[in-house]
């Protein structure tokens, strides 16, 4: 079968958990035998097609223009479609989409996260397409009203919370299959979908672990994984250097915290200091946060599975995280395989307590990572994925 994939940002550098779930996906599908064509936008003049023609069969693209991207985005919000869906229209993508499935022919369309759907209902492909849409954006938006940081953006959530929440809705009944990486998002949108919801399907993400861990760290280095770019993870950030990392340095003065993530704005990279690491995008995750002693995830807005907390384990790292994070990841235990807060307090005493006892520190370590590379393998979460 020939598989079209439409990705609103060109999928390497692998910098981001929507990248790595989509490039895993279709390692699954080519490993099946498909043949994957990817349409994808560009936010840089020359990306890696070299790299990206390694997993798919052709590889098209087209640049991205930002401020032609806004004004579609106020178009949309206008029209009373979502804002997203208006930032990634573009007339010269549909020419490229349409000239590619003219020649190509695909037998079956994947889009890659809501965004791009709109395409799809262009071409009036709809019973032969996947809505690959990862998380419910609708439960996110509607969270992130407390989040800290993010100034206009709030707001710009707040409105765009309607706008996706009817967009939500009119996919799920228009597309056979539409796909969540959690439970708990599929249960979200169940409730507020009347009518049939057998579209909705779940197939969850997984992590590559590292072969072997180390015992040897610093013990003296929490970490942070995530995506600077998105809001959820600028708030968990901001939490921790705000309220929990002082309540560590009262005990562990020497402690330092690393934000590892690529594209920190201007407010994160602030934070940097002689205790706090910014350090972006990094080339190898694995070698930037092997040697903490634990990762931190004081996540408060968060929708889906979260990426960050398989990562970590998969490292061989302790996490300390907050419960609404958890609750995607059944497997999850407190004081086994985790450590599960939510105060301040709390967490910075938990962090303090796995940087005292080597013991425990390194027990919970090796049952998160068991626990990952047991449940979490991406060919493990994606079986049966062929048979949508």
């Amino acid at each position: 079968m020939k598989i079209c994939i439409l990705t609103p940002r060109f999928p390497f550098p692998e910098n981001g958990g929507d990248v790595l779930r989509i490039n895993n996906i279709a390692r699954y599908l080519k490993s099946y035998g498909h043949r994957l064509v990817l349409v994808s936008f560009s936010d840089v003049t020359h990306p890696e097609v070299d790299t990206a023609s390694t997993l798919y069969d052709k590889v098209f693209f087209t640049p991205r223009k930002p401020s032609l991207s806004i004004l579609n985005a106020i178009l949309f919000m206008l029209s009373g479609r979502p804002l997203q869906c208006g930032y990634y229209h573009s007339r010269t993508y549909l020419t490229l989409l349409k000239s590619v499935v003219e020649k190509e022919q695909p037998d079956l369309f994947i889009s890659h996260l809501l965004r791009m759907s709109p395409y799809l209902e262009k071409l009036h492909v709809e019973t032969h397409s996947i809505v690959e849409m990862t998380d419910a954006l609708s439960k996110t938006y509607l969270m992130s009203a407390k989040a800290k940081g993010g100034g206009g953006k709030k707001f710009v959530y707040g409105f765009e919370q309607r706008l996706i929440r009817k967009y939500e809705r009119k996919v799920i009944r228009t597309f056979p299959k539409v796909v969540l990486v959690s439970d708990a998002d599929v249960d979200f949108l169940k409730e507020y979908v009347s009518g049939p919801s057998s579209s909705l399907a779940m197939f969850s993400n997984g992590v590559t672990c590292m072969e072997n861990i180390t015992e040897v760290y610093d013990a003296d280095k929490i970490c942070f994984v995530g995506n600077m770019r998105t809001l959820q993870n600028q708030d968990a950030v901001l939490y921790f250097v705000e309220e929990i990392l002082p309540l560590i340095h009262k005990e562990r003065p020497t402690v330092k915290f690393h934000i590892v993530g690529a594209e920190p704005p201007q407010h994160i990279q602030a934070l940097a200091s002689e205790n706090v690491v910014v350090t972006g995008f990094v080339e190898n995750l694995e070698a930037a946060i092997a040697d903490s002693c634990l990762s931190v995830a004081p996540v408060r807005v968060a929708a889906g599975i979260q990426n960050k907390v398989l990562v970590a384990m998969g490292c061989g790292l302790p996490v300390v995280m907050s419960r609404l994070i958890s609750f995607a990841i059944p497997e999850l235990r407190d004081g086994e395989n985790c450590i599960i807060r939510d105060d301040a307090k709390s967490m910075a005493e938990q962090c303090l307590h796995l940087m005292r006892d080597r013991d425990a520190r390194n027990e919970i370590a090796r049952k998160g990572f068991e626990m990952v590379r047991h449940h979490y393998s991406w060919d493990e979460k994606l079986k049966g994925y062929e048979l949508l």
